[in-house]
C-alpha cells in the first residue's frame, strides 16, 4: 500500500508539473487579452467559430494532456467557442503516443503508417465533431475572465503588472485541484491495477464503446495507457480504442469543472463528449 501511494504521488506530481507552463502562458494571454482595447474575448470566439476546431484538432494531438486543460481554460473565459475545445479534446493523445512509439520494438508491435494513421483519423475526428458540437449547440455566451477573477479572487484591476500576479494565481490554484485529483485518480488505478482494469474492457461491439467511452472519461494520463496498451495486446478493438481515447481529454474536464461555474453546462458537454466518442468507435467497429 505504501509503495502504491508513493507511486500515485510521484506520478501525481509529475503529471501536473508539466502542465504549469502551458497553463501559466494560457491564463497570461487571458488576462493581456482583457486589457487590451483591439481585441478581446468575443472577437476571438467569432473567429474560433470558423477555424478554433480546425487549429484545435491539429493541436490536439500533441501528446500534452495541458493543452485540454488551456482549451478548457480558455472555453471558460468565453475566448474559444465549444467546439474548439472539444476539438482538442477529442484530439488530445496523451500517453497514447509514447506508448505505442514504444511498441514499436516490442512484442505488440503497431506499424509506424498505422500509428500515423490513428493520429490522423483522431485529429480529423475532433476537426469534425467539434463543427458538429458548435452547430448543435449554442453554448459559452455570457463567459468572461472578470467572472474567473472575481471567484479566485486575484484582484487583477489596479497595479501595473498585475497580469503576471494575476495568471500566477489562477495557476497555483488550479495547479493544486489537479495535483489532488492526479494523486487519488493514480493511487486508485494503482490499488485497483491496471491489468484488472484492462481485463474488464468488453471487446463486443457497440457495448464495448459504451463501456469504454465511459472509461474514457476518468480525467487521468493512465486511463490512455490503460487503453492504448488494451488495444495493442488484443484485448481491445479498434472502435473501442477510438471510443475511449476521443472522451479521455486529461486534465480538460478537471480544469473546465474548476474554471467555468455553470454546472449543468459542464454536464451536458461530458454528455457531448460520450455520445459523440462512442458514436465515432461504434461506427469504426461496425465498418472496420
Amino acid at each position: 500500500m505504501f509503495e502504491v501511494l508513493t507511486a500515485a504521488i510521484t506520478d501525481g506530481i509529475k503529471d501536473t508539473a508539466l502542465c504549469i507552463p502551458i497553463l501559466y502562458v494560457t491564463y497570461l494571454f487571458m488576462e493581456i487579452l482583457e486589457s487590451s482595447s483591439r481585441f478581446d474575448e468575443e472577437t476571438l470566439c467569432r473567429y474560433s467559430r470558423k477555424v478554433g476546431p480546425v487549429i484545435g484538432g491539429v493541436i490536439g494531438v500533441i501528446p500534452q494532456c495541458g493543452l485540454a486543460g488551456s482549451a478548457a481554460a480558455l472555453y471558460s473565459t468565453g475566448t474559444v467557442t465549444l467546439g474548439t475545445m472539444l476539438a482538442v479534446f477529442f484530439a488530445t493523445s496523451d500517453e497514447m503516443l509514447p506508448v505505442m512509439l514504444a511498441s514499436l520494438s516490442g512484442k505488440f508491435a503497431i506499424g509506424v503508417g498505422a500509428m500515423f494513421s490513428i493520429l490522423a483519423a483522431k485529429a480529423g475526428f475532433g476537426i469534425l465533431l467539434g463543427y458538429i458540437a458548435d452547430i448543435a449547440v449554442k453554448a459559452g455566451k455570457g463567459k468572461n475572465i472578470h467572472a474567473l477573477c472575481e471567484r479566485d479572487h486575484c484582484e487583477c484591476d489596479g497595479e501595473e503588472g498585475s497580469v503576471y500576479r494575476s495568471a500566477l494565481i489562477h495557476t497555483a490554484k488550479i495547479t493544486l485541484m489537479l495535483l489532488i485529483v492526479n494523486v487519488v485518480l493514480s493511487a486508485i488505478i494503482g490499488c485497483i491495477g491496471i491489468e484488472s482494469l484492462s481485463g474488464t474492457i468488453i471487446n463486443q461491439p457497440v457495448i464495448g464503446e459504451l463501456v469504454v467511452g465511459l472509461f474514457g472519461l476518468i480525467p487521468n494520463c493512465a486511463i490512455s495507457i490503460i487503453i492504448t496498451e488494451s488495444y495493442l495486446s488484443g484485448v481491445l478493438g479498434l472502435g473501442g480504442l477510438f471510443a475511449g481515447l476521443l472522451a479521455n481529454a486529461g486534465i480538460g474536464l478537471i480544469v473546465l469543472f474548476r474554471t467555468n461555474a455553470r454546472l449543468r453546462e459542464n454536464l451536458m458537454i461530458v454528455l457531448i463528449m460520450y455520445m459523440l466518442s462512442v458514436a465515432a468507435g461504434t461506427v469504426i467497429q461496425l465498418i472496420l
